[in-house]
């Protein structure tokens, strides 16, 4: 009888078969390219403006990054969704991964290899647009802010979250392609919605991972406002309209994206190691 792999050799084999897994079906591949094509087009886009017009429209080179960096956030939800949305549902869905959870290795230590080799994917796409951002920021004005370390790590911690929520899905439902559609109205449509909702009402959103993500901006802007209100006149009668704005503090988007990776990525391993496999 064979002897049984230690967690760690399970884990490096479950990191590794799932990067060739992203390899095999082109999805970093075509995400990376997805990213590069957008810098790109950012870039000709402004270029084209001349170096003038920039630094008119943005008198600050973190000025300039905050707005560069504004698609940011959906990038990673992009990327960690594809990711991680069927990186547990192939196994539940029957077939294959039938085969794979028979065999003499622990459920905890297959998500933990999927999630890492996940997250170090989506870490080098994010890293390339950042490398892009830092090109160009350099280009208009002869320096990158010292800043931008900070984003690129607020930007990793909701890499992360964003993967812990994709890795829920992938653990409830059965279908890959369900899990992955479900993720992305979740992330793309659920949680700005809630965003939009507390700027109505005036309520601090803290607890949407959409508000949470805006530290990747935040951390740059020179002009940082935590909170806000503009009256807007409504009618004739001399009404107004409160709109308010909320940006959150570097540590309280930490806070909040550090708070949803434990909780989604907790909940993923309960529902994968409970469920049960139909051949």
């Amino acid at each position: 009888m064979a002897p049984i792999l230690g967690d760690f050799a399970q884990f490096r084999i479950a990191f590794r078969y799932q990067l060739r897994s992203y390899l095999r079906t082109w999805r970093f591949l075509g995400l990376l390219i997805f990213v590069v094509l957008i810098s790109i087009a950012i870039l000709v886009v402004q270029l084209h403006r001349g170096v003038g017009a920039v630094q008119a429209n943005n008198p600050s080179s973190s000025s300039y990054l905050t707005g560069y960096l504004s698609f940011m956030s959906d990038a990673v939800i992009i990327t960690g969704a594809f990711l991680g949305g069927d990186a547990l549902a192939v196994d539940l869905a029957g077939g294959p991964g039938y085969l794979m959870l028979t065999q003499p290795v622990r459920r905890r230590t297959l998500l933990a290899g999927r999630f890492a080799a996940a997250a170090a994917t989506g870490a080098v796409i994010g890293l390339v647009y950042y490398g892009f951002s830092a090109g160009a920021v350099q280009y208009f004005y002869g320096n990158v802010p010292v800043g931008v370390l900070w984003s690129i790590g607020e930007a990793l911690l909701f890499l992360l979250a964003v993967l812990a929520v994709a890795f829920f899905f992938s653990s409830f439902f059965r279908s890959p392609t369900i899990a992955i559609v479900a993720a992305l109205l979740i992330l793309i449509i659920a949680f700005p919605l809630v965003t939009t909702i507390g700027t109505l009402t005036g309520t601090e959103p803290w607890f949407s991972l959409d508000y949470g993500s805006q530290a990747i901006t935040s951390v740059l802007n020179p002009n940082f406002v935590h909170e806000s209100v503009m009256h807007l006149p409504v009618g004739r009668g001399g009404g107004t309209l409160a709109i308010y704005s909320f940006s959150p503090y570097p540590w309280e988007g930490a806070l909040i994206m550090a708070v949803y990776l434990a909780v989604f990525l907790g909940l993923s391993y309960v529902i994968y190691r409970l469920k049960e496999v139909k051949g």
